[in-house]
């Protein structure tokens, strides 16, 4: 049924089947047998989206908190240079994404093969990721009401009111917004992805405070 999101009602009509029929149909020619398309669907979409697209192309559902190893597993197990994969309907997530694979990319000094390995999937490199990236394609014309209003004043006040503070964002949010906090992230001075992601740096940047603490103003006590 329908579940009253203007996210989740950008997939439910004909435009986002016609946009999937676009790479079924691609991926099923004869002349592309050794391509595949594989649609991840973020899962606050109805439960009729996700039916109709597992008709059109084979369909994987995915959370913020999962959405980066579902493509990278994916991609991975299929072939990057032949996995086209199709992901919607939250453009600003999906766009996101690739933003975050362009920043690993870009950053060839200290996003060696074995730190991707490490930190990212262990069956991926630097040209695995390039091909990732040039095979992800995001649907365009899917967006939050609410972090639609995430914008341009938004990101005037924490640039230049906030130039020291930490800064976090969710996959969701619009890209102006996310980028100020993904390149923070590149020096830990910040950190984008889930909820739990954010809470979990959030967490960390604490208990680093904590520990640079005066012991005497970690431990307080009043003089007799």
């Amino acid at each position: 049924g329908h579940i009253g999101c203007s996210l989740a009602e950008s997939a439910e009509g004909r435009g986002y089947e016609a946009w999937l029929r676009k790479f079924g149909d691609a991926s099923s020619s004869p002349s592309s047998s050794d391509k595949k398309a594989l649609h991840v669907v973020y899962i606050n979409t109805s439960l009729e989206t996700k039916a109709t697209s597992a008709s059109i192309l084979p369909t994987i559902t995915c959370t913020s908190s999962n959405v980066l190893q579902t493509i990278l597993q994916a991609s991975a197990q299929m072939g990057p240079d032949r996995l086209q994969i199709c992901y919607g309907p939250d453009t600003y997530m999906g766009e996101n994404l690739k933003s975050l694979l362009d920043a690993v990319l870009s950053h060839d000094e200290s996003w060696t093969d074995s730190r991707i390995r490490d930190e990212l999937h262990p069956l991926h490199t630097r040209e695995s990721l390039r091909h990732l990236r040039d095979n992800l394609h995001v649907y365009p014309h899917g967006n939050c009401i609410v972090h639609h209003m995430f914008g341009n004043s938004v990101v005037e006040t924490v640039s230049d009111k906030y130039a020291d503070a930490y800064v976090t964002a969710h996959l969701e949010v619009p890209g102006e917004m996310f980028q100020i906090a993904l390149e923070k992230s590149m020096n830990d001075e910040g950190v984008v992805g889930s909820t739990s992601n954010i809470l979990q740096f959030i967490e960390r940047k604490v208990e680093e405070a904590a520990k640079d603490m005066p012991s005497s103003r970690q431990h307080p006590h009043n003089g007799s």
